[in-house]
């Protein structure tokens, strides 16, 4: 899988934004992370939190999830291998 990790930037809820490239691969990724941490919403409107440790974004041509922190990502990590990091874009 490609894709890139950034921290959230402001956000109170997630630590880490991965960006992926593709939409097939974003699809795999929400299904492992919804059998791993059950069902989410997409967080395109500032509702309450349905799941504290993950969320999507899906827009035109961005494929976006959102990781609660340090222990998510390696998860994630661990399941789809390395990642380019842009740190505090």
């Amino acid at each position: 899988m490609n894709y890139t990790v950034v921290e959230a930037q402001p956000n109170r809820h997630f630590k880490y934004v991965v960006d992926i490239d593709r939409m097939l691969e974003f699809h795999a990724a929400r299904q492992w992370l919804s059998a791993t941490y059950g069902f989410t919403q997409s967080i395109e409107k500032d509702l309450p939190d349905t799941n504290p440790h993950w969320a999507f974004l899906l827009a035109v041509t961005s494929y976006q999830i959102y990781l609660q922190g340090d222990e998510e990502l390696t998860w994630f990590k661990i399941k789809w291998g390395e990642a380019q990091w842009i740190k505090d874009t």
